[in-house]
């Protein structure tokens, strides 16, 4: 016999894979496993926005009758702590998302919730609180912008209120966000803000347009320990700039990457300088490029960079990896494979480098050019050291 699959089943199995140990139905008994009670699959169904706190209370907000739907089931559950699920479908917002300490953001898939921020020159999600939201999660939702063709604030902002000491937010976390449609940098960390211990597992940026701003993701503080991005994956416009995106820009923290893509009008992917930061694997594929950077990756003074391996599949650059005045303490993987074209060589060595942190290449001499003053013996290449077996 063939059991028929209504939507509302289909969104109950959803929800029970996201809500497991904790009931949708209101009541202050602790069940012993999840419960998905018709209210709250009848109001998602509706297209409400529904808010779980601790108490395991629903609240429902209707989307039509506020202008600030999900900010209103965020502070439903502002004392406590909860989840606030967003229903398939779009749901608008007309100023910035500011969560609470414990609290997040879940959506039915990337292309099938969507939190709209529609006014211009507005943010997406704000991290502005005193003290610091900690312990906030989004995941499953497209985070979309006012549109291409509008002037837009950041997606997500750690903002400097100015407060000192800062309490700086800690244990963020996002499993699978689409940022779309912003024309200004999608992630920012501000200079007197130091996220840390967060962990970001997806993060796919389309149609996104960074090009007056110094890249998609900018960090800007100089500290915020054991931070992690597990894929990160851009397609960013020049429509609305005339300007290639670069991905990366670092002026402190601790970074680690496992994959990067990037496509579309993708700039120089890093620039980092005063953190340290670690890429598994780097893998740039522009499709309209305007110009062509003078490096895939540039690493300045203080702190280090570790990268892995490198694809340069289309498009083109001068040099892969530069190593910039005071450079220190970076690992630069051997020759990038892929199809595209690198017009120079593979690293170029700009500037005097930090001889008390010697610098390690695994290539050979000849892919590398000093192009400024040097002379201090701080990047050792390592494509001939060792004797070859088999």
């Amino acid at each position: 016999m063939t059991q028929r699959v209504t939507r509302r089943s289909y969104l109950a199995l959803l929800l029970a894979s996201t809500t497991a140990g904790c009931s949708l139905s209101g009541s202050d008994a602790m069940p012993t496993e999840t419960t998905v009670t018709p209210r709250a699959l009848t109001d998602l169904v509706a297209g409400h926005v529904v808010a779980v706190g601790h108490n395991l209370d629903t609240t429902r907000v209707d989307i039509d009758a506020t202008d600030t739907p999900v900010q209103d089931a965020l502070d439903a559950v502002a004392d406590s702590g909860g989840r606030v699920y967003l229903p398939p479908g779009r749901v608008t917002e007309r100023e910035s998302v500011r969560p609470h300490p414990n609290t997040g953001i879940y959506g039915f898939g990337m292309n099938v919730s969507v939190l709209h921020i529609t006014e211009p020159n507005t943010d997406g999600i704000v991290f502005d609180r005193q003290p610091r939201a900690n312990r906030v999660q989004l995941d499953g939702f497209e985070l979309r912008g006012p549109g291409p063709s509008q002037p837009s604030g950041v997606a997500i902002h750690f903002l400097d209120t100015g407060s000192y000491p800062p309490a700086d937010p800690a244990d963020f976390y996002i499993g699978r966000l689409y940022c779309w449609a912003w024309n200004n940098s999608v992630y920012r960390v501000d200079e007197e803000v130091g996220p840390f211990q967060c962990r970001h597992d997806f993060l796919r940026m389309d149609d996104c347009d960074a090009g007056e701003e110094e890249a998609l993701i900018e960090w800007r503080s100089s500290y915020g320990p054991a931070n992690q991005f597990g894929t990160v994956v851009a397609y960013p416009s020049a429509d609305w700039s005339g300007s290639d995106s670069d991905l990366l820009y670092q002026r402190g923290g601790e970074i680690a990457v496992g994959d990067i893509t990037t496509g579309g009008a993708t700039g120089r992917v890093v620039d980092s300088r005063g953190g340290c930061l670690q890429v598994r694997r780097l893998h740039y594929e522009p499709e309209n490029q305007r110009s062509v950077p003078s490096s895939l990756v540039r690493v300045g003074p203080v702190g280090g960079a570790r990268f892995d391996d490198v694809v340069v599949d289309s498009g083109a650059v001068e040099y892969v990896y530069e190593l910039a005045r005071g450079a220190g303490g970076v690992v630069l993987g051997g020759p990038p494979s892929g199809r595209g074209a690198v017009r120079n060589n593979v690293v170029a060595v700009s500037g005097r480098l930090d001889g008390s942190r010697p610098s390690f290449y695994f290539g050979r001499p000849a892919d590398v050019d000093v192009t400024g003053r040097s002379n201090t013996g701080g990047l050792r290449v390592l494509g001939t050291a060792g004797r070859g077996m088999g």
